[in-house]
C-alpha cells in the first residue's frame, strides 16, 4: 500500500476549502510496506485512517440501536405548509412540523436512542428535511424528503442539554425560508444523573453570606425565540432577512403570546376591556388557542427555563425585576447570579431561578427592537393581585392557592414534556400557534383546559 500525503492533503483542501499551498504539500509519500510494525500499531491505536469515518464512532443503524437495550424514543413528525395568524388580525404562510410552531418538543435522557421519522404528505408543496442538533451523525441523514414519502434515521443522544432541530430545506436550498417560516423545535436531553440542586446566595441583615439550597426538582417552561421576515401578503421575504429587517420577534411562534387577556382584565380590573398591560393583541375570546396567556409560578419555588434561540438575531435574555440564579449550557454551569445572558443563533441556555416576591415579571430579549416587536413574556409569581379571597368567595377555587395556575393553568406550548426532576404543573390550557386540527385533538384528549369555554362561565360567576 502506498499512501501519498500530498494526495490526502489535496483531497482535504478540496473537501474543506483549505488554502494550503502547493509548495507546502509537494514531494512527500509514505510507503506502508516499509514501516515498522510498532509504528503501525501506534497509528492503529490512535484511530488511524478511521478518523475520517464517522461510522467508526457512532452506531446509527436503527435495527442495531433498537435492539441495543437502550431506551428508544419514536419521534414522528410530518412536514406541512399551513396558514397561521400573526398579530393585527393578519395571516402568514407558515411551514410546520406536525401543524405547530415550534414543532413538538422531544425529551429524552442522555444515552437514549432517538428514532426520528419524517413524513411529507402527498399534497405538500415542497420537500422537507430534519436536522437534529442533538445527533452526531453524517449530515446526509438530514436529506430532504419528497412529498408522499417518509424517511427515518436513528442516533444516540450522547450529550446533555437543549438542542435545536429544524428543516434542512431541499438539499439545503431554502433552509432559511423553511426555518424562518416555522419549521424548528427543540430536543431536551436530560443529564443521565439528573439535574443539580440549585444554590442561591442570601445575606442576613448584618451582611453575612448565607446559602439556600433548593431541590433539583423544578417547575419547567420552554421559550423558543425566532423572527419573521414577511411581505405584506404574508410570504417569506428573503431580501428582508438578508438585511436583518424582521417583521416580528416571536416567542414560541407568537408575538406577545404570554401577556394578559380579557380574563385577567376582569379578574384584576373588573372589566374585560380595561387592559392591565401595555400590549394585549390576543385579547378576545374568539382567538381560542391563540388568546394570550400568562405564566404562573409560586414564590420560593425552583423554576427551570429551557431557552433556545432558533432565529437570526441574538437573544439578550433578561427578566425584569429578577436575577438569573444559575445559567447552564451543555450541562456545564456558566454563571450564577447574573442579570442578562447572551444566547446566539442556534444556541441555548438553561436558566434556573427563584421568584422571591409576589409580582409580575417580564422576561424579554433585552434588545429594545425585539421587546417592542413581540419578545415580552410575563411571569406572575404568587398572588400579587390579592385575588385569592375573591376567587374563594365566588367559588372559583375551594381554598387560597400559591399560584394562579391552580385556577387557570399554564399555557401548553410553554411547558415541555415531563423529564428528570420535573414538577407537574397544576393544569395546562390549550395555547399555542397550533392549527385548528391540533387544538381540537388536544381538547378531545381531555388533558387540557379550553379556556375559551371556561372564561365565560368564570366571568358570569365573578360578575354575579
Amino acid at each position: 500500500m502506498l499512501f501519498t500525503i500530498a494526495a490526502v492533503a489535496v483531497m482535504g483542501a478540496t473537501l474543506f476549502g483549505s488554502t494550503y499551498t502547493q509548495t507546502q504539500i509537494t514531494g512527500q509519500s509514505l510507503d506502508a510496506s516499509k514501516m515498522d510494525v510498532d509504528v503501525m500499531d501506534q497509528i492503529r491505536n490512535m484511530g488511524g485512517l478511521q478518523l475520517v469515518m464517522p461510522q467508526a464512532f457512532a452506531e446509527t443503524d436503527c435495527g442495531v440501536l433498537e435492539n441495543s437495550g437502550r431506551t428508544v424514543h419514536d419521534f414522528q413528525l410530518t412536514g406541512e405548509s399551513v396558514t397561521l395568524p400573526i398579530m393585527g388580525g393578519k395571516e402568514y404562510n407558515a411551514m410546520t412540523f406536525s401543524g405547530t410552531v415550534p414543532g413538538p418538543t422531544l425529551r429524552v435522557t442522555q444515552g437514549d436512542v432517538v428514532k426520528m421519522t419524517l413524513t411529507i404528505p402527498a399534497d405538500e408543496v415542497t420537500g422537507h428535511g430534519n436536522d437534529m442538533h442533538a445527533s452526531q451523525i453524517s449530515a446526509s441523514a438530514f436529506e430532504s424528503v419528497n412529498p408522499g414519502e417518509t424517511a427515518q434515521y436513528c442516533y444516540i443522544a450522547e450529550a446533555a442539554g437543549i438542542f435545536k432541530y429544524h428543516c434542512s430545506g431541499v438539499k439545503l436550498i431554502g433552509m432559511d425560508q423553511h426555518v424562518l417560516s416555522g419549521m424548528y423545535g427543540i430536543a431536551i436531553v436530560d443529564p443521565a444523573n439528573g439535574y443539580k440542586k440549585l444554590m442561591v446566595e442570601k445575606t442576613s441583615g448584618s451582611g453575612e453570606l448565607d446559602r439556600k439550597f433548593y431541590s433539583a426538582d423544578a417547575l419547567e417552561f420552554q421559550l423558543q425565540y425566532n423572527q419573521l421576515y414577511l411581505t405584506p401578503e404574508g410570504n417569506y421575504d428573503a431580501g428582508a432577512m438578508f438585511k436583518h429587517h424582521n417583521t416580528a420577534t416571536v416567542v414560541n411562534g407568537m408575538q406577545f403570546g404570554y401577556v394578559p387577556n380579557m380574563a385577567h382584565n376582569l379578574l384584576v380590573n373588573g372589566d374585560v376591556n380595561k387592559n392591565i398591560f401595555v400590549a394585549q393583541p390576543w385579547n378576545g375570546i374568539e382567538h381560542k388557542q391563540y388568546q394570550s396567556q400568562l405564566l404562573f409560578v409560586e414564590n420560593d419555588q425552583h423554576v427551570r427555563l429551557f431557552i433556545e434561540n432558533s432565529g437570526n438575531e441574538p437573544v439578550f435574555f433578561h427578566i425584569v425585576g429578577e436575577i438569573l440564579d444559575r445559567v447552564t449550557q451543555g450541562n456545564r454551569v456558566q454563571s450564577a447570579a447574573t442579570e442578562t445572558w447572551l444566547i446566539g443563533g442556534s444556541q441555548n441556555a438553561i436558566v434556573d431561578l427563584v421568584f422571591d416576591e409576589p409580582g409580575a415579571y417580564a422576561a424579554v430579549n433585552h434588545d429594545y427592537a425585539a421587546i417592542y416587536t413581540g419578545a415580552a413574556t410575563v411571569f406572575v409569581a404568587g398572588d400579587p393581585f390579592g385575588l385569592n379571597p375573591v376567587l374563594v368567595e365566588k367559588g372559583v377555587i375551594p381554598a387560597p392557592v400559591a399560584s394562579y395556575a391552580y385556577a387557570l393553568g399554564n399555557p401548553s406550548d410553554a411547558v415541555p414534556p415531563m423529564g428528570k426532576n420535573s414538577i407537574a404543573h397544576p393544569a395546562l390550557n390549550i395555547h399555542g400557534l397550533y392549527t385548528d386540527e391540533v387544538a381540537s385533538e388536544m381538547q378531545a384528549s381531555g388533558d387540557y383546559v379550553a379556556l375559551w369555554e371556561v372564561i365565560p362561565v368564570v366571568a358570569e360567576i365573578l360578575t354575579s
